[in-house]
């Protein structure tokens, strides 16, 4: 009768290393977009913690998952299943490209928005009009699009405006939410609460997000809460 062979111990470490591989990785899926921290996937009792940054490195050399910086808390970096899209509550939002605010981005779609306006200086432009362009032009979300008019009302450029039927917004329905120039070619209209300094602007902020005390962006380096404060 022949002796039993043993397994042979470093199979046996393949397979508990495969297992505590798939047991990250799930635990990395489960939270889709945000991913998983570090300690997050230490915080797990069944995986030794020193085990924890070799298995996540063989998890990104076999492309299942990558590395994230999170624009909040830039001490933190988040691990991704491949599948999923980061989320915005790390990248920072639609206006942030490689990790920085696209400022020129921005800068450029809201010229174009008083360049639209300026061609219907003596008439109101609707939000649906303004929509429809940058759909098309800018394949703008309507949401980014009103993101675009919000940092114009700010900067004191553009106005909003419900239709009242008549003179300018004769073409509009009586409530239909527009937009026009501000200042002395603004016309007649019937101005919406909140949408001057007289209103917070943190409200209407995109990077609202991002802001604290201590942030990359805060009260005491925003420009618009303080013109907001002057006025």
């Amino acid at each position: 009768m022949g002796k039993r062979k043993l397994p042979d111990p470093k199979s046996l470490g393949g397979d508990i290393n495969e297992q505590h591989e798939k047991k990250v990785l799930d635990m990395i899926r489960k939270n889709q977009g945000m991913g998983a921290t570090t300690s997050e996937l230490k915080s797990d009792k069944t995986i030794p913690p020193t085990l924890i940054t070799r298995l996540v490195n063989s998890l990104k050399k076999k492309n299942l998952i990558r590395e994230v910086p999170n624009m909040n808390n830039k001490g933190y970096k988040h691990f991704i299943a491949m599948e999923f899209q980061t989320s915005k509550e790390l990248t920072g939002g639609d206006w942030y490209t490689d990790g920085s605010l696209d400022l020129s981005k921005i800068e450029d779609l809201k010229a174009k928005c008083v360049m639209i306006l300026e061609r219907h200086r003596h008439r109101v432009v609707t939000l649906d009009v303004i929509c429809g362009y940058f759909d098309k032009q800018e394949n703008l979300s309507v949401d980014q699009t009103k993101e675009i008019l919000k940092n114009l009302i700010l900067d004191n450029e553009i106005m909003e405006v419900v239709s009242n039927g008549l003179n300018e917004f004769a073409a509009t329905r009586i409530g239909e939410l527009c937009y026009k120039l501000a200042g002395k070619n603004s016309g007649n209209g019937e101005a919406i609460a909140g949408t001057s300094f007289a209103s917070m602007p943190c409200g209407a902020c995109p990077s609202i997000g991002l802001c604290s005390p201590d942030g990359v962006i805060s009260p005491g380096t925003c420009v618009y809460f303080q013109k907001w404060l002057d006025f």
